[in-house]
């Protein structure tokens, strides 16, 4: 963990969430839809024709957030990149400023 003055960056936490994001991502990205399996004990074409209209729009909205899924992973990865980054250079401007002293 990181603190800057008021700011605390727990990095195991994000570690976590990345992990667990690009879990779920995954995971969605590799849902098929099989309802076109079932049509025929459906029984009724507007029952079989209900749910290939959900299938398709249940494709459409899982695309959308899969995208906004990796969206948010690539987030928490740049944030751990800069937070580090601020960290290792707050760390040497430190050091520098004691070394002097």
């Amino acid at each position: 963990m990181v603190a800057m003055a008021d700011l605390k960056v727990e990095f195991d936490l994000l570690d976590s969430a990345e992990k667990t994001l690009t879990s779920l991502t995954s995971e969605f990205q590799n849902i098929k839809t099989s309802t076109g399996d079932y049509d025929g004990a459906l029984g009724s074409g507007d029952i079989a024709g209900a749910m290939g209209s959900f299938s398709g729009n249940w494709d459409y909205h899982r695309g959308k957030l899969v995208g906004s899924m990796q969206a948010l992973g690539q987030m928490i990865g740049e944030s751990k990149k800069q937070f580090h980054q601020t960290d290792n250079k707050l760390a040497a401007d430190l050091k520098t400023k004691t070394e002097k002293k």
